[in-house]
């Protein structure tokens, strides 16, 4: 069979999905990609068994045929021919694919042997911008844990209520949590998908697009209008997120974001990204300061403050995450008198806030 098709078209979907594909398995066939060549349409499947895609290409095939290939190494050939028209020839489990003078020839696999990979229907189906799920998807995967011995915490929690879609990101010492408001949402019982899962569903929105949700009891669906990812949900109880975010912390400082984000980077020069600062809050002024063996520093801000003078200690990274992440020229941090989580948020904005707890030294 000699399929004659556009270059482009094939190399968009193959290299939005193909990222699922197992670089290193005990199965080799999860390495390939299974693509079906129709006479009505082309589906491009793509599976670890725990995480799938299904692209969607509209090319009509001369023959019905399936073919199974490496898909990082048809993506790396795709990538390297011209734009314009390539040839695929398949010849039983010999693929060879032709462009000008360029010939090159690689072994398909057992299309049987290729995992069944079944789309999601007929439970429940949410409509949610895709700008807005990527948005949620920054605001928070940064905190998710990649401890997999706390499994619950490896992904992203999602839930909404009374037309408010939340999401959380947490590794049991920092905490992420942002909701937004989404016109015709209804109410959903929290999921949990895993943070690999929010890379790939990543991949697949482009842009401003709807794109729609389907949840089952132990899988999700994420569609674009030609691809979609189906990922299945981290089972167990997430944490009580919303009794840990503190309600009554006493202490209010308000600091320049730019000016704490230098001062970080400053006094963090000296020590590992993950060992900690001291940050002493005195009225009007946050001094903060680190130690290594290479040497000491120290950086004082002047600041909106007139709580009682504390000293905490914190992971920097920690931190640095939490500041980067907030957009409002202020960061609003509020701590507890007595040791607790410190909130840190945006400026005139609760539907964004961070928590970090201190280390104890």
């Amino acid at each position: 069979m000699n399929i004659i098709i556009d270059k482009n078209s094939i190399l968009l979907p193959i290299s939005k999905i193909v990222g699922i594909t197992e670089k290193r398995s005990l199965m080799p066939i999860l390495s390939n990609i299974m693509i079906d060549f129709k006479k009505t349409d082309t589906t491009i499947y793509s599976t670890d068994l725990e995480l799938s895609a299904i692209g969607q290409i509209d090319f009509k095939a001369p023959e019905e045929r399936k073919i199974v290939i490496h898909g990082r190494k048809f993506l790396e050939i795709l990538r390297e021919m011209d734009s314009g028209e390539i040839i695929l020839q398949v010849d039983e489990n010999i693929l060879t694919i032709k462009q000008k003078q360029t010939e090159i020839v690689l072994s398909l696999q057992d299309s049987e042997e290729f995992p069944e990979v079944k789309k999601i229907e007929g439970n429940e189906e949410y409509v949610i911008n895709g700008a807005a799920l990527l948005e949620m998807i920054e605001k928070v995967s940064f905190a998710i844990s990649v401890d997999e011995t706390r499994y619950v915490l490896t992904g992203m929690h999602i839930s909404s209520r009374d037309g408010n879609i939340m999401v959380v990101g947490t590794d049991g010492f920092r905490m992420a949590f942002y909701q937004k408001q989404i016109e015709g949402m209804r109410n959903f019982k929290g999921i949990t998908i895993p943070k690999r899962s929010l890379f790939e569903i990543e991949k697949i929105i482009d842009g401003d697009e709807n794109v729609l949700m389907i949840l089952e009891e132990k899988h999700v669906q994420i569609s674009t209008k030609n691809i979609l990812v189906i990922s299945r949900v981290i089972e167990g109880s997430f944490p009580d997120y919303e009794n840990v975010i503190p309600q009554t912390n006493e202490n209010i400082a308000r600091i320049d974001k730019e000016s704490f984000m230098k001062g970080l980077k400053k006094v963090s020069s000296i020590i590992g990204r993950s060992e900690p600062i001291k940050m002493n809050l005195t009225e009007g002024k946050l001094e903060m300061e680190s130690e290594s063996d290479i040497g000491r520093a120290k950086e004082i801000l002047d600041i909106d403050y007139k709580g009682e003078d504390i000293t905490l200690n914190f992971n920097v990274r920690f931190v640095m995450d939490v500041v980067s992440h907030i957009e409002s020229n202020i960061v609003v941090m509020s701590v507890p008198t007595t040791y607790g989580a410190v909130l840190f948020k945006e400026e005139n904005n609760e539907n964004y806030k961070n928590i970090v707890m201190p280390i104890r030294i």
